[in-house]
C-alpha cells in the first residue's frame, strides 16, 4: 500500500514537471529569442540559449512607428477599462446578490448568456453601432467594446463572492442608518478585496492584450494599441522576428508584474469566485 502511494506520488510529480516544462518552454524561448540577433532566431530557432546577446531588437521595436503611442493608448484604455468594469460589476453583483425584485432572474440569465457568446459574434454589430455613434477609431469606442467582453465574467465572479457575505452585516449597517450604497462601499467592498482585485486585474489584462476588437475598430496609427503595433515587425515578404519577439516581451511585462504584485489577492479571489454563487 505504501509502495503504491509512493509510485502514485512519483508519477504525479513527473506529470507535473512535464506539464510545467511544456507550458513554460514557449515563454522562455520568447524571452531568450528577444535578445538574439535576428539571424540566430531564423537560422537556429530551436537553440534555446543565445550564441550572442543584443538589445537591438528592443531598440528597433521601441523606435518603430507608432509603438510609443500604442503603449500610451494601451495603458490608458486598460486602466480605464479596469476601473469602469470593476465599478459597474460591483454594483450589478450587489443588486443580484442582495435584492429581490421582478426580472432579477432574467437579468442574471442574460448576463450569463452574454458570457457564453464568443467575441467574434459581437464584432460586426458592435462596429455598426459604434460607427453610427462615430466612436470607431477612438479610445472611448474600444473601451466600450472591452466592457462588453469583461463585464459578464466580472459580475458573476463578484456575485459568487458576495453571496457568501452574511446579510446580517448589511442589516446591522442599515439599522444604524446606512443607505444601500453606503452598505456596499463601507461594509461589503472591504470584505471582498481579493475578488475586487482579481476582477480589476482580469479586466486590465483583457484590455491590454486583446487583438480582435482593436483590429476591427482602430485604423489610424495614433489610435492603435500594443498588439496592433506589433504589426510593424510584419513586412510584405519578410518578418522581423527580432522586433516581434522583443515586442512580445514588452507587452508581457506589465501583466507579469501585476500578477506578481497582487498574487495573493488574485489566487484567493479567482478560486473563491469560481466555486461560490
Amino acid at each position: 500500500m505504501i509502495r503504491e502511494g509512493r509510485l502514485r506520488s512519483s508519477l504525479l510529480t513527473i506529470v507535473t514537471i512535464v506539464f510545467v516544462v511544456v507550458y513554460l518552454f514557449p515563454i522562455i524561448w520568447l524571452y531568450l529569442a528577444a535578445i538574439k540577433p535576428p539571424q540566430d532566431i531564423v537560422g537556429a530557432p530551436l537553440d534555446l540559449l543565445p550564441r550572442s546577446v543584443t538589445l537591438d531588437n528592443f531598440v528597433r521595436m521601441w523606435q518603430a512607428v507608432g509603438f510609443q503611442a500604442a503603449l500610451r493608448n494601451s495603458l490608458a484604455i486598460s486602466l480605464v477599462t479596469a476601473v469602469i468594469t470593476t465599478t459597474i460589476a460591483l454594483m450589478a453583483a450587489f443588486s443580484l446578490s442582495r435584492f429581490r425584485y421582478r426580472l432579477r432572474g432574467v437579468f442574471a440569465t442574460t448576463i450569463l448568456a452574454m458570457q457564453m457568446l464568443p467575441g467574434i459574434v459581437m464584432v460586426v454589430p458592435l462596429i455598426v453601432i459604434l460607427r453610427g455613434l462615430r466612436l470607431t477609431d477612438t479610445m472611448i469606442g474600444l473601451t466600450f467594446a472591452y466592457l462588453l467582453l469583461g463585464l459578464p465574467v466580472a459580475v458573476w465572479m463578484l456575485k459568487g463572492y458576495m453571496d457568501e457575505i452574511p446579510l446580517a452585516l448589511d442589516e446591522a449597517a442599515m439599522m444604524d442608518g446606512a443607505m444601500p450604497w453606503q452598505v456596499l462601499t463601507f461594509v461589503v467592498i472591504p470584505l471582498m478585496a481579493p475578488a475586487t482585485v482579481a476582477v480589476a486585474a482580469f479586466a486590465f489584462m483583457l484590455a491590454w492584450g486583446e487583438y480582435l476588437f482593436a483590429l476591427a475598430l482602430m485604423t489610424s496609427v495614433d489610435a492603435k494599441t500594443l498588439p496592433l503595433a506589433l504589426q510593424a515587425a510584419l513586412g510584405r515578404y519578410t518578418i522581423d522576428w527580432g522586433m516581434l519577439t522583443a515586442g512580445g516581451v514588452l507587452i508581457s511585462i506589465p501583466p507579469t508584474l501585476l500578477f506578481i504584485y497582487f498574487q495573493r489577492y488574485l489566487i484567493s479571489g479567482l478560486t473563491t469566485g469560481g466555486v461560490k454563487g
